[in-house]
C-alpha cells in the first residue's frame, strides 16, 4: 500500500475532503467508520491538605522551664487593672505594677546621644564595637565622678546591658547546687531566673511559692525590713536595698544587717 493510501485511510471522510483540498492525492469517496469513544469525564477533587510534620529532636531541653508560671507578675497585674478600669472607669488606681518614667530626658543627655549616632555616620566618627567593659572615657568618668574617695578605677567599673541581663549572669556564676534568699514581696526577676537555674522546687499553687526558697516577709510589722536573724542559711540573698516604694516605708536609721550577716557564715551577694 502506498503512503497516500495509508494516510487517506487513517482520517474521516470529512477531515480527509478538507485535508485533501491542498494536497495532491485522490482521497477514496467511501465513508471510513471509526470506534466511537465516549469523552472522558474529569472530576476535580480537591486534594487532602497535606499534614504537617512535627519534628522533633533528641536533644532535651532545660526541664526547669517547665517550672516557671504562665503569667508572670506585671503583665498580670497590668491585666487585672485595666478589667477593674473598664468595669469601673472612675475609679482611682494606684497600681503597683511596673514603674515607669514621668519626667523627659534631660536634653543634655539626648544631645550627647544624637551627637554620638551622627558621628557614627562618618568615617571619622565610626568606631565599630566597643569595649566590652564598656568605653574607657565613660568608664573614667563614672569612676571619677561617682567612685573619686573609694579607691575605685576606672578598670572596676563594667558597663552593662542592665539588671535583668545581670542577674541572670549571676545566677549562671553560681550553677544549680546553692540555696538562695528573696524578700517577699520580691522582684520577680530574682525568683524566675533561679527556678531556671534549677535553684528550686516546684511550685507550689497553695501556697503560691516554690519549694526550696526562703521568702523573707516584709511587713509592715516588721518594718518592710527582714529579721535575717530569723532566717535560714542560704548561700544566697537577693536583697534589693533600695527598691523604689519599699525604700520609701522601710526603717532608713536602722543599721544595716546585710553588713553582720556577710561577716558571719553567710555568703550574702547583694545587688
Amino acid at each position: 500500500m502506498s503512503p497516500t493510501q495509508l494516510l487517506s485511510t487513517s482520517i474521516s471522510s470529512t477531515s480527509s475532503a478538507f485535508l485533501a483540498a491542498p494536497i495532491a492525492f485522490k482521497a477514496r469517496n467511501q465513508n471510513v467508520s471509526m470506534a466511537s469513544k465516549k469523552p472522558p469525564i474529569c472530576t476535580c477533587v480537591a486534594a487532602p491538605q497535606e499534614q504537617k510534620n512535627v519534628y522533633t529532636t533528641q536533644v532535651s531541653r532545660n526541664a526547669n522551664i517547665a517550672k516557671l508560671q504562665a503569667g508572670y507578675l506585671f503583665p498580670e497585674v497590668a491585666r487585672r487593672r485595666n478589667a477593674h478600669m473598664l468595669k469601673y472607669p472612675d475609679a482611682k488606681v494606684i497600681s503597683l505594677g511596673i514603674g515607669d518614667t514621668t519626667e523627659p530626658i534631660p536634653e543634655v543627655i539626648t544631645s550627647a546621644m544624637s551627637k554620638r549616632a551622627e558621628a557614627l555616620s562618618t568615617l571619622e566618627g565610626y568606631s565599630g564595637y566597643g569595649n566590652e567593659q564598656g568605653e574607657k572615657p565613660l568608664r573614667t568618668a563614672i569612676a571619677s565622678t561617682f567612685y573619686g574617695d573609694l579607691g575605685i578605677e576606672e578598670d572596676d567599673i563594667f558597663v552593662s546591658d542592665g539588671a535583668k541581663c545581670d542577674i541572670s549572669r549571676l545566677q549562671m556564676v553560681f550553677g544549680a547546687n546553692v540555696t538562695m534568699a528573696v524578700q517577699d514581696p520580691s522582684y520577680p526577676a530574682y525568683v524566675d531566673s533561679s527556678v531556671i537555674m534549677g535553684q528550686t522546687g516546684q511550685f507550689q499553687k497553695d501556697f503560691e511559692k516554690y519549694g526550696k526558697i526562703e521568702y523573707m516577709r516584709c511587713t509592715p510589722e516588721n518594718g518592710f525590713f527582714p529579721d535575717l536573724s530569723k532566717v535560714t542559711r542560704t548561700d544566697i540573698i537577693f536583697f534589693c536595698s533600695p527598691k523604689q516604694s519599699y525604700w520609701l516605708c522601710c526603717n532608713k536609721g536602722a543599721t544595716d544587717p546585710t553588713s553582720t550577716i556577710c561577716k558571719g557564715q553567710w555568703i550574702n551577694h547583694r545587688l
